[in-house]
Parts: structure tokens; sequence; C-alpha cells
């Protein structure tokens, strides 16, 4: 099969686009005029998961939403939770087994604070242990507030078992769109694929392409400056500064986020046509308004989420290598 191939007509982009940030709208009543906590900040260099992020932060900021709290994992004490809190915690693809950290907090937070609203932005659940999900599932549904948002069908049929406050909604990082595209070289192609636990049996030929990397090729030596900032907030954390060093770093750290997603959409932007197995490389390419094909990761997280949410754009095509 070839995978560049051309697009056929389906619906407008931009107008399926802003559906797509309108779809969050539920949100803003679960929320309602309590204080929140925002939990999950992602200080590392995975650049889906900084443009989940910052999407988020758009949509509070559009919306005039402003959190008590914003905290990564590693620093963060569920003893800074008041009654009258909403937990509200990062969307993502990590609900489930396949990254350590992020749902033992989550479950701990349900555990002991039975009386908060607990939200959990969109995810996409995938457990590679059946005991495990059971386990988590037992401690979701003795909670009477947990509200879960999830990214895909297969997802929604999952979260069904943990909640029946449970919502199927794109991605928050939807609310970057649009982001402005410099031009681009004649016939480039880039060719960006996953070199992690989440990627394909099966990949296209890289001879095909201009340009073949991937989200921690293009992040580089920047990673010591990652070290940096975790380091910084964990000092503050454990110094019992941890509320102080949030407030500073939740302002600094998306600021220096922001320059990797700006090298990651000169990238695309060079680039006539993309190919990726990353989910946001398909979502950065639809922000950006970049004509693509999504292939499928490990475990068909990205089909999923195009089938419901993206597939019908004229830019967008589904393909396997």
């Amino acid at each position: 099969m070839n995978i560049i191939q051309d697009i056929p007509l389906k619906l407008n982009h931009d107008h399926l686009m802003r559906g797509l940030i309108a779809q969050h709208d539920f949100l803003l009543d679960l929320i309602g005029n309590k204080p929140f906590i925002f939990v999950d900040m992602p200080v590392y260099g995975n650049i889906g998961d900084l443009l989940i992020m910052q999407g988020t932060f758009r949509f509070f900021e559009n919306n005039k939403l402003q959190p008590r709290i914003v905290a990564p994992i590693f620093a963060f004490d569920t003893n800074w939770i008041k009654p009258d809190d909403v937990i509200v915690f990062q969307g993502g693809g990590n609900f489930g087994d396949l990254y350590a950290g992020m749902q033992p907090l989550r479950e701990k937070v349900a555990k002991e604070k039975p009386n908060n609203r607990i939200i959990v932005l969109p995810q996409t659940i995938h457990f590679s242990s059946e005991a495990a999900m059971q386990n988590s599932i037992d401690v979701f549904k003795q909670h009477p507030d947990f509200h879960l948002c999830v990214r895909d069908e297969q997802s929604y049929a999952l979260a069904r078992q943990f909640t029946e406050q449970a919502y199927l909604a794109p991605d928050m990082a939807h609310h970057l769109y649009p982001i402005k595209s410099i031009p681009s070289i004649p016939h480039a192609t880039l060719l960006l694929s996953r070199t992690d636990d989440e990627k394909s049996s099966s990949a296209p030929d890289s001879r095909e392409f201009t340009t073949v990397t991937d989200w921690p090729k293009l992040v580089g030596n920047r990673e010591k400056n990652f070290r940096l900032f975790y380091l910084a907030m964990r000092a503050f954390y454990r110094s019992g500064l941890g509320k102080l060093g949030n407030k500073l770093f939740a302002k600094l750290w998306p600021m220096y986020a922001q320059t990797l997603i700006q090298d990651a959409s000169q990238l695309f932007g060079r680039h006539e046509y993309i190919v990726t197995d990353r989910l946001h490389g398909h979502i950065l390419a639809c922000l950006m308004t970049k004509p693509h094909t999504v292939l499928d990761n490990s475990y068909g997280k990205n089909s999923g989420y195009s089938e419901v949410w993206t597939a019908a754009s004229e830019i967008v095509s589904q393909g396997k290598a």
C-alpha cells in the first residue's frame, strides 16, 4: 500500500476542529464554581503530553477557570485537598498499567477523598493485566463522584465498568487550534514513528521519506533541562515548600514546554505531508491543518481515536504500514 495518497474530499477541516473544541463544554458544569486542583502537570519531554497540558491550560484560560493548585505527581500531597475541592487529573494515555506512577495516585486519591469530586480528563484506557484492571475498577466504583472522560469507543466501554459517570470526549490538545504553519519545502515528507513500547510491529519503509524521527530524537539533549525542573520542584516539595514551588513552576514550566511544541510545529511545517503512528503527531497535524496519514500504535489507540473524532476531515487519511 502506498501510504502517501490523494486525499479524498470529506468534511471541512476547520468546521470539524472547532466542533471538537465545543465538545468539552460539559466540563464547565462538572467543575462548576468550586475551587479545583489540577494534578499531573507533565514535567518531561513527551511532546504529546505537553500538547495536552497546553490545550488544557488554554481551556481553563478561555473559560476563566483558575486552578487553586497545579502540581506534577512527584510534588503533590493529597493532604492539600480541601473538602470543597474538585480534583482534575490531566488527560492522556496513561489510564491503565502501561506506565507506572499515575494510576496509583489516582487510586490513592479515590480511596482517601470519597467526598471530593474527581474528574479525569480525556484518556485512553489500556490494561495489560486483567487483575490490575479489576483491582482498579474495585477502587473507583466505590467513589460516588468519580467522572472519567475517555477518547474512544473501546475506552468508553471499559470506562462504564469503572463508573456510570463516563463521558466520550476528544483530546484536550484540540484547544490549541489553529497553530500557524511555516512554508513547507516542496515534496518534503515526514515520518514520525514511535520507538517506545507502543510502537507497531510493522512500519513504513523509511527510505520513502525526507525526514524520519520521533519525539525523543526531536527533544534531543534537552533532557538535562527537564531534569533540572524536576530536581528543583522536588527540592521545594521535600523542604515543605511544595505549594510555593508548584506555584512558581506552574508558570515557568509551560513557558519552557512551549519551546518544544514550537520545535515540533516547525518540523511539521517544513513538510508537505506527514505520516505518523503517534496520536499527537496526528493531532498536531490536525492543529496545523497539515495533510497526513495516521497509522496505529501497538494496541489500536490511534485508529480508535481517529474513527470517532477526525477521520471525516479532508486532510486526514487512515492507513496501514
